[in-house]
């Protein structure tokens, strides 16, 4: 997975409390400061559209915790999957970020069944 901008994702969590959106897909995570519209950003071969039409995932991370905005594209278990494979980066090794919300729901919360 490539990573674009890492050291605003870095930056944050060391500050908690400092918010950052980030593009997300299989291939690739980008980061980027708040002021910017997730639409406004083309990285790397990501793109946030309105209608469901680009091939990323929309997030922010707001104290260290992630929420990302819902995409057709994206089942709950592709997201839980895309997650883990971030947390396993050795970039990220370092990084506390465990509460993710999908819509609201966290993903990252353990089954009841």
């Amino acid at each position: 997975m490539r990573i674009f901008n890492p050291a605003l994702l870095e930056s944050a969590l060391a500050s908690y409390g400092l918010s950052i959106k980030f593009l997300m897909n299989e291939e690739a995570i980008a980061f980027f400061p708040v002021s910017q519209q997730h639409s406004d950003i083309k990285v790397g071969g990501l793109s946030y559209e309105d209608d469901y039409i680009g091939n990323a995932l929309a997030g922010l991370i707001v104290s260290g915790k992630a929420e990302i905005r819902f995409h057709k594209a994206f089942s709950d278990e592709k997201v839980r999957s895309l997650w883990r494979k971030l947390q396993s980066l050795p970039e990220f090794s370092s990084l506390s970020l465990e509460f993710l919300s999908y819509q609201g729901r966290d993903l990252l919360a353990p089954c009841d069944h």
